[in-house]
């Protein structure tokens, strides 16, 4: 997690550092102060998104606009709704593509499974002559 650029080390760092320097009574008093600020910087926001709305609705533009500050989770949620709206029409061709490769090597992989077992049932071990080849590399008959 960070927030500017300042991991959550470094956070508990600055806040023992302010700690000591400040001092607990101290401490409370600018928490108060920069809740008030935080206080008036949403009441900003929601003030101006209300007049860029208005003038917005005005102009007869069909946009909506935030009510709330963003926030990194608010965005990367709205990002994800837009990303899956324009994939949308591409997924559905595309999982039924790949149902339909999946079928097919499973086909080919029972074809062959079929193939290799008929093939053991019906071949033979024994050379032409009826003799089992089984002791040499080549498979032929030894020849001595």
């Amino acid at each position: 997690m960070e927030i500017f650029g300042v991991g959550g080390a470094e956070v508990v760092a600055i806040l023992i550092i302010m700690l000591i320097v400040a001092g607990p009574k101290r401490m409370i008093q600018w928490a108060y102060v920069l809740g008030q600020y935080t206080t008036k910087a949403r009441a900003m926001w929601a003030e101006t998104m209300g007049y860029v709305q208005k003038e917005l609705n005005e102009a007869g533009m069909d946009i909506e606009l935030p009510k709330d500050i963003p926030t990194r989770a608010s965005l990367n949620s709205e990002i994800s709704k837009q990303v899956q709206k324009a994939v949308a029409p591409i997924s559905k061709p595309l999982q039924d593509t790949l149902d339909a490769a999946k079928s097919e090597v499973q086909q080919l992989k029972t074809d062959a499974t079929i193939t290799d077992s008929s093939a053991v049932k019906t071949g033979s071990t024994a050379s032409t002559n009826g003799k089992s080849d089984l002791g040499t590399w080549s498979g032929g008959a030894k020849t001595e």
